[in-house]
């Protein structure tokens, strides 16, 4: 008689059961702490801690690159990331890493080349030979730079070292320019701060040159940035690096759910911390930026928002 009773708790218990275990933490990569993005992925951390309970911990390893190394071992459960890495791993000849997921796409960094206004540098062809450093070892930055000058065949002696060495050497004349992540319209602080005692001259690329960066990487962004982000510098063309939060497929639903959610919701403690988000539409910029798989929690989310998640981007198991 006791049969029916039994069987309705069980049923009731597991209608009301998590999915799956939920982590109690979780290692989030940032960029490197001289970044202008330090804040944003400190305050992603912050925001999903308190929004989630799982205890989020920021790890700054160096840059995009060293994160997705850092996923491939699962030392890091959540990661800033740059579409071209994804796609770099997934193809990668030796050992293709096709599980990572992204989870939202918040901006995106234009990536500022400025030289000594001294150094009678005016154009990327004359880097050709001239000490440039061209980001940080490891990062996104430095790898999406490298593939430019390959595709112009421009041959600077690099000055590979971390962002401060760089500047300090731009500083005491032993080198005349370097890449920086940047906002739109905007230089990063450090950078504005090195001006002041530095004069610096930005550099754009020619009409020739964006045709053979497109011609390689049709993949890239390639965008026009205002006159005047150095008062006295015409409009200019730059490239650009999406900026934005990954998982892997080893991250279950539910919480990729919870921490897409959680984002979303505390975006406002996001955008005090790092002014370039203000205003931005993370979901909607997330629609637009088809250019990795989404994890199947954060598609869920989106769609419980009304959002139209183009088929580009919805990966096997969540179809």
């Amino acid at each position: 008689m006791r049969l029916p009773t039994i069987a309705a708790a069980l049923a009731a218990a597991l209608a009301t059961a998590p999915l799956a275990a939920q982590p109690a933490q979780v290692n989030l990569g940032g960029s490197s702490t001289t970044s202008p993005f330090f804040a944003y992925y400190s305050a992603v951390a912050e925001t999903i801690s308190k929004r989630t309970g799982i205890n989020t911990t920021l790890i700054s390893a160096g840059g995009y690159d060293v994160n997705m190394q850092q996923l491939r071992q699962g030392a890091m459960q959540l990661a800033g990331m740059s579409p071209d890495l994804i796609n770099d791993a997934e193809n990668d000849a030796r050992r293709p890493f096709k599980e990572v997921r992204a989870l939202w796409w918040a901006t995106s960094a234009p990536q500022y080349i400025v030289v000594r206004a001294d150094s009678g540098i005016a154009a990327m062809k004359d880097l050709n030979g001239r000490c440039f450093h061209p980001g940080m070892s490891g990062s996104s930055s430095e790898k999406n730079m490298m593939r430019i000058l390959r595709a112009l065949q421009i041959t600077p002696k690099l000055h590979l070292s971390d962002p401060r060495d760089a500047i300090a050497a731009i500083q005491n004349r032993r080198c005349e320019g370097q890449v920086r992540s940047g906002s739109t319209g905007r230089l990063d602080a450090a950078t504005e701060e090195l001006n002041l005692g530095t004069p610096l001259r930005l550099i754009g690329y020619t009409p020739d040159e964006v045709a053979k960066i497109r011609a390689q990487y049709a993949w890239m962004p390639l965008v026009e940035q205002r006159a005047d982000v150095l008062k006295g510098t015409p409009a200019f063309v730059t490239h650009e690096i999406p900026v934005g939060v990954v998982a892997t497929t080893k991250m279950d639903a539910d919480t990729a759910y919870r921490v897409t959610k959680a984002m979303w919701e505390g975006i406002a403690d996001q955008r005090a911390a790092f002014k370039q988000i203000q205003g931005v539409d993370v979901p909607r910029k997330t629609m637009e930026t088809q250019s990795a798989l989404l994890h199947a929690g954060a598609i869920r989310y989106y769609r419980e928002l009304g959002l139209t998640v183009p088929e580009a981007v919805i990966p096997p198991e969540a179809k």
